[in-house]
């Protein structure tokens, strides 16, 4: 996907039959995930200070229009399709103020309008309500979710060529970096190496030793020892929004017949999740099958979801947990990620990797980690591929 807005006018098509059935007057997008999918526009500040508002608009009967704060006007109007870019003047005009203007302009003062409840602020739909008092605010969030789940050839393209030049990079990092190591010396290369690639660094967790069991540590100065658990959790973006979320772990040197054996537990899971991957399957079978693998070896299962899908947004729809019983389609591509917290042990053992669901059954875009990755002597040997 290009930072050209690349399908863009084509997506805002789509809304046409959302509005029609949901019975909407218009939609009003305002997280990054919409504006860039639906307009084309690639506000990074959307994700660093949110409360720089930005709104996509969809009128039934009507071209969409745009609502930007004007430091991002130029940026917006290089990227997007649409041509209806309006601009306020942040601190001096309110952004909410100005988009009930802006609906009132296209004769909107009465009816329903379609919002994602769950990202625009209470304090702008306040103003909202009271500039237009005769609307009525419709959370339409989950169903705007579910026009991204299928992703174009391209976009499945996209992703996966993604996903494993950040793998790459990883690889390159563990033979770079050498021994003694530390935390941020392992997580400096490995950024390194994604922005050579050409990818944007989004996110980087890394732990090593007892900091394995935290949810998402960052890295330190903590040296990793021989003989210890490290894993990584990260993820880059390319300009225009499709992003990649993988994760990888290792050991220091030798693993212990423990530590290969409770991995290869882990990846026995993450293989049995992938199996059922296919269309029409509910998301929640995807979670079971987790949990029931994770129960056969005698792993502990504390996991409140076991995957993802992604594409703009590193977690879009479906989310592989316990109740959600949407079908998966065929075009969507997941993250599948199983992940094995032994307080015990205090070791953490994490593997990511993409799958997309298509006709003919599952298949990887990236491929699976056989053992656990070695940073050491003998990295060369058995475990530095993923």
């Amino acid at each position: 996907m290009s930072g050209a807005g690349s399908g863009a006018l084509s997506r805002a098509g789509v809304l046409d039959d959302l509005l029609g059935r949901e019975s909407l007057d218009a939609i009003v997008c305002c997280s990054y995930e919409r504006l860039c999918y639906f307009a084309g526009s690639d506000i990074q500040s959307q994700l660093l200070l949110p409360e720089r508002l930005a709104f996509f608009v969809a009128i039934r009967g009507a071209e969409p229009a745009l609502l930007v704060c004007n430091i991002e006007e130029s940026q917006v109007r290089s990227q997007s399709p649409i041509a209806d870019v309006r601009a306020y003047v942040e601190f001096e005009q309110d952004p909410a103020a100005q988009l009930a203007d802006l609906l009132a302009e296209f004769g909107v003062r009465a009816g329903r309008i379609g919002i994602e409840a769950h990202r625009l602020p209470s304090s702008a739909l306040q103003t909202l309500s009271r500039s237009l008092p005769e609307i009525t605010w419709i959370p339409v969030d989950r169903s705007l979710e579910k026009l991204q789940i299928v992703k174009t050839q391209a976009e499945v393209d996209t992703l996966g060529r993604l996903a494993r030049t950040l793998l790459q990079a990883l690889d390159q990092a563990i033979c770079e970096v050498g021994l003694p190591a530390t935390e941020n010396s392992l997580a400096g290369e490995l950024v390194k190496n994604v922005a050579h690639a050409g990818a944007l660094p989004l996110f980087l967790f890394l732990g090593g030793g007892e900091r394995t069991i935290l949810g998402h540590p960052e890295p330190g100065h903590d040296q990793l020892r021989p003989g210890s658990i490290w894993r990584t959790d990260f993820g880059a973006r390319l300009p225009g929004g499709i992003c990649a979320d993988v994760a990888r772990t290792g050991v220091v040197d030798t693993p212990s017949p423990e530590q290969a054996e409770i991995f290869a537990a882990v990846r026995l899971a993450q293989d049995e999740v992938v199996a059922i991957a296919e269309p029409g399957r509910p998301a929640r079978e995807l979670f079971a099958a987790c949990k029931r693998s994770f129960e056969r070896s005698g792993l502990p299962f504390r996991m409140p979801h076991v995957g993802h899908g992604i594409g703009i947004g590193l977690h879009e729809a479906p989310l592989l947990e316990p109740w959600n019983d949407t079908p998966l389609a065929a075009g969507t591509v997941m993250c599948i990620e199983p992940f094995a917290l032994l307080d015990d042990r205090a070791e953490g053992y994490h593997t990511e990797d993409l799958v997309v669901v298509t006709a003919d059954g599952p298949q990887r875009l990236t491929e699976p980690q056989h053992a656990l990755l070695v940073i050491g002597h003998r990295a060369g040997e058995d475990g530095r591929r993923a």
